[in-house]
């Protein structure tokens, strides 16, 4: 009997299951999600703390609804003056925030990080939702990952 056959589809058959239990794990942590965002329409208040990395620290309190920890950045940057710069990048249907206030990602191994409420953000920052009363902090800092 010829096991090739076999062998093949087995060979071909793991890698597919793999991949799959991989993707189910991340979307039951919320990792990969397939629902859509769910904003809250009620205004709500936002503390905004953008850290230089070097001592300098710029703060804003925002009033604001359907709040993501991107949309707070882009309206206190059209409120207080300061320019944001970001890429769209479809395959994570996300912005990627490379520039505040004029402070480019890049030097010296630094890159805009935030934090809400003292806790590293994991996913896109227009895909995490604020809650009332939320601190988000945007920091200029060496890779947490």
């Amino acid at each position: 009997m010829n096991r090739a056959p076999c062998k093949n589809i087995i060979i071909f058959a793991i890698p597919i299951i793999v991949v799959a239990l991989v993707g189910i794990g991340l979307a039951s942590t919320g990792i990969i999600s397939t629902e859509p965002l769910k904003l809250d329409p009620k205004t709500i208040n936002a503390t905004l703390i953008i850290d230089y990395g070097n001592n300098e620290l710029d703060t804003y309190t925002l009033e604001t609804s359907n709040a993501t920890v991107y949309s707070v950045l882009i309206q206190a940057s059209n409120q207080y003056d300061f320019e944001v710069g970001t890429e769209y990048y479809d395959n994570y249907q996300s912005h990627y925030v490379f520039s505040i206030n004029n402070v480019v990602e890049g030097k010296n191994n630094k890159f805009w990080q935030y934090y809400i409420n003292g806790e590293y953000g994991i996913v896109g920052s227009d895909l995490q939702v604020l809650k009332n009363h939320d601190i988000v902090k945007w920091k200029y800092q060496e890779p947490k990952i």
